[in-house]
């Protein structure tokens, strides 16, 4: 619990953990009186990557103090 609840069923201290039904922890959880400390799982989708754009290559640079004698 990271915040204290009551109700009808008892009194939840924060700070504190405890085993409680999956509907009473969802509604903590929702309201933000508890966090869960199960493991979660997360489902991934595997996406193929789009085509990439290439630039079309130029004429070579010319290095400096080297003449073309082509």
């Amino acid at each position: 619990m990271i915040k204290t609840a009551a109700g009808p069923d008892g009194v939840w201290i924060a700070g504190r953990v405890y085993t409680i039904s999956d509907a009473l922890a969802k509604q903590f959880i929702e309201v933000g009186a508890a966090i869960s400390l199960e493991p979660v799982v997360i489902e991934t989708e595997v996406i193929e990557p789009q085509e990439k754009a290439v630039l079309p290559r130029g004429r070579p640079k010319e290095r400096k103090g080297h003449v073309d004698r082509g």
